[in-house]
């Protein structure tokens, strides 16, 4: 068996026990107006629910995820690195909205295998709470991205962002008019992965990172 289907083995199983949660995600957790968010934040009971899938892969060099870079014609997050996904629909389920959103988005025609969840996350400038689904695929997916919410698809070894990427910080930044100083990974040529979406991936790095502890 190969590194690639023995995390995915791992991961499977440690999906449906508690998971470190803010524990991991607090690694890539921005600094607004010089101070850093200490614990998670509390999920307002009006907030949108939006479900994302975290999409995993076998590649020539390992385990892969899948990112997209969203379109210039989306409402929320233009231009910024992210999961597919989005706002749940009435009387569906998160698991329902992340297949839906991604095929809608990606044309994805392989069969997505439901690994778990990640844990969820609120995220401010949307006003949504963020549910990640993590799927995987026997191969490397062939999709068509719709260009209107979608302006590239690209994909990084998970071994690489949990032991090659280096953490760096973006410059200070506006958004809604506060200032924020960001963790980020460099891992594309015109964006930087931050914010909520690097913070859970964090969580699933870190679990890839507790995986070769105990298997590589």
């Amino acid at each position: 068996m190969n590194n690639h289907q023995l995390f995915i083995e791992y991961l499977t199983n440690r999906l449906q026990q508690p998971l470190p949660g803010w524990e991991y995600q607090q690694r890539m957790s921005p600094y607004v107006q010089g101070k850093r968010t200490l614990e998670p934040r509390m999920e307002p009971q009006d907030a949108k629910q939006t479900g994302v899938a975290a999409l995993l892969f076998p590649g020539d060099l390992g385990t892969e995820l899948l990112f997209t870079i969203r379109s210039q014609h989306v409402s929320h997050h233009k231009g910024q690195i992210c999961f597919p996904g989005g706002r749940a629909e009435s009387n569906e389920s998160i698991i329902e909205t992340a297949l839906r959103e991604t095929q809608e988005e990606l044309g994805i025609i392989e069969q997505i295998s439901i690994l778990g969840s990640l844990t969820s996350l609120f995220v401010p400038p949307s006003y949504s709470m963020m549910h990640v689904i993590v799927g995987h695929l026997s191969s490397k997916p062939t999709f068509n991205p719709n260009p209107q919410e979608v302006e590239e698809v690209f994909f990084v070894p998970v071994h690489d962002l949990a032991f090659t990427h280096e953490v760096k910080h973006l410059s200070k930044m506006r958004s809604q008019d506060m200032e924020v100083l960001a963790p980020c990974w460099e891992i594309h040529p015109k964006n930087h992965l931050w914010g909520a979406t690097a913070m859970c991936v964090s969580e699933l790095i870190g679990l890839y990172q507790d995986f070769t502890e105990c298997y590589v």
